[in-house]
């Protein structure tokens, strides 16, 4: 066992001043990005504001998020209510079945599979708008379409780049004679989050995800639009030698350095190093995020041993444990601290007086809401970098961390009926 293992957890714990430090950092980031200066944040305008809260009617909801894909029928009752009336869930690859995701895959095949799904929800001889919360690198400057960057997440269809999305959804349903289904709006899933919690009331100006990835949205005001920031790709965190590894062995090293702090996708990897670390030994079979959280859940001694040994393919013994949850304990903490200390820094941008408006902090993602203790860390993170200070911050802080259920679903038809009302 090296003899490391007594400061691995503390490490990954950030103290008061090292959070404030970082949203001031992060907030000085952001004025570069949002004045078109030189910063590793970026100003995407997502094409829409907010929603009244009022809309009403029966739209087709989209969620392309990964892998898998979701098609609903949502109806949007107003006064800030709505029912999921049908949704169908279908992942792209299928063992041993079919495989959407792979080079093999022509774009027209896989966009009448996604066709196949939407065409499940919509009921015969009804016509609908549907909304599309699609989470891709994209080029937009209407909230119509945008043209697809790049694939990630497993995916890897050839020729998409530059391809305009809701236009070869259309396509394909029009192949499948579905002409009374018009795509009308495309947003990512977290404006999808920030409009489904302003759309329920939770006067939301400032929307984050931390599930698989990691970003940040917020509502500008003056210029009506809400705007992405790409949030996950901000470079001013202090990387630990875990981090660093993590990073050097990524697809794009250098890149998406706090997604790669605070992220799911690489949470159980910085777990994994550091398990190497402790058990002083050159590999480690790897866990997934979730088994990683399932392990600060079980209280038997004896289960919880029993499942480690499982996971690592090893004898553990009964000191190990406390350690070893510890590690995982620290690693998810210092996820929502940076959670909350990015957000504190869009506020600070957005109120630089220090007068913040009391509101909801809008939440989606695995991470933050399935990880116990998360909500509280991120408050505590957000207590800690909004303080009294010579700008004139106050306690308590006003903002509420409020957790987005079906966001990507009920943001997507909110965007397609804000889009038919104007």
């Amino acid at each position: 066992m090296s003899e490391e293992y007594t400061h691995i957890s503390k490490q990954f714990y950030w103290h008061d001043e090292q959070l404030k430090m970082f949203s001031d950092q992060f907030c000085h980031s952001l004025h570069d990005a949002m004045n078109g200066r030189p910063s590793s944040l970026s100003k995407l305008d997502a094409c829409i504001g907010l929603p009244s809260g009022y809309e009403k009617g029966v739209y087709l909801a989209l969620d392309w998020g990964g892998t898998n894909i979701r098609a609903s029928r949502v109806r949007l009752i107003g006064k800030r209510c709505y029912i999921i009336e049908r949704q169908v869930a279908r992942p792209l690859k299928s063992i041993g079945q079919y495989d959407f995701t792979s080079p093999d895959t022509d774009m027209e095949t896989l966009f009448d599979f996604i066709a196949d799904c939407v065409a499940a929800v919509a009921l015969p001889n009804c016509t609908y708008v549907l909304g599309h919360s699609f989470s891709f690198a994209v080029c937009q400057d209407h909230i119509r379409d945008a043209r697809l960057l790049a694939w990630s997440k497993e995916i890897k269809v050839p020729h998409m780049k530059g391809r305009y999305i809701n236009e070869l959804l259309q396509q394909a349903l029009r192949r499948r004679g579905l002409t009374h289904i018009i795509p009308t709006a495309l947003i990512n899933d977290t404006t999808a989050a920030l409009l489904a919690s302003s759309y329920r009331g939770g006067a939301s100006k400032v929307a984050v995800i931390c599930g698989t990835g990691f970003n940040i949205c917020f509502y500008d005001a003056a210029a009506a639009r809400i705007y992405n920031i790409e949030a996950g790709n901000y470079n001013g965190g202090r990387q630990l030698k875990w981090d660093k590894e993590v990073d050097k062995e990524s697809e794009k090293p250098g890149d998406h350095c706090l997604e790669k702090m605070v992220a799911g996708r690489y949470l159980c990897e910085i777990f994994r190093r550091t398990a190497m670390t402790y058990f002083d030994i050159a590999d480690i079979p790897a866990c997934t995020t979730e088994e990683m959280n399932a392990l600060l859940h079980i209280t038997d001694v004896q289960q919880l041993r029993f499942m480690m040994g499982r996971l690592w393919h090893r004898i553990i013994i009964q000191q190990d444990i406390e350690r070893l949850k510890d590690m995982a304990v620290s690693i998810f903490i210092r996820s929502a601290q940076l959670t909350g200390a990015a957000c504190s820094g869009v506020l600070r941008y957005l109120y630089p007086s220090g007068e913040v408006p009391e509101q909801t902090l809008a939440i989606e993602g695995s991470v933050i809401a399935n990880v116990t203790g998360s909500i509280v860390m991120v408050q505590d993170a957000m207590r800690a970098c909004l303080a009294v200070d010579d700008s004139g911050w106050t306690r308590p802080v006003p903002v509420k961390p409020l957790i987005v259920k079906e966001g990507p679903v009920i943001g997507a038809a909110v965007a397609a009926a804000m889009c038919v009302s104007s």
